[in-house]
């Protein structure tokens, strides 16, 4: 039964854990059909503020990275 099941899973990396001030630094999504990944998306996002560096250790994202790269 799930392998005839469509679906996308997304990941998100930002500047911390704190919905209410954090912001997004990338976005993954991979689509999956019939159990098949179909599809792949990654982007880098800038998050118009600096990127803790213990965020960096996590992500490997810096802001020299980010930085000229899409806006949300």
């Amino acid at each position: 039964m799930l392998g005839a099941t469509s679906f996308c899973i997304v990941d998100l990396e930002t500047t911390g854990g704190a919905p209410g001030s954090s912001a997004i630094t990338e976005i993954g999504a991979v689509r999956v059909e019939g159990l098949r990944v179909t599809e792949r998306f990654s982007t880098l996002v800038d998050p118009e503020c600096p990127i803790p560096p213990h965020i960096t250790g996590i992500t490997g994202i810096d802001d020299s990275m980010v930085r000229g790269q899409p806006v949300i």
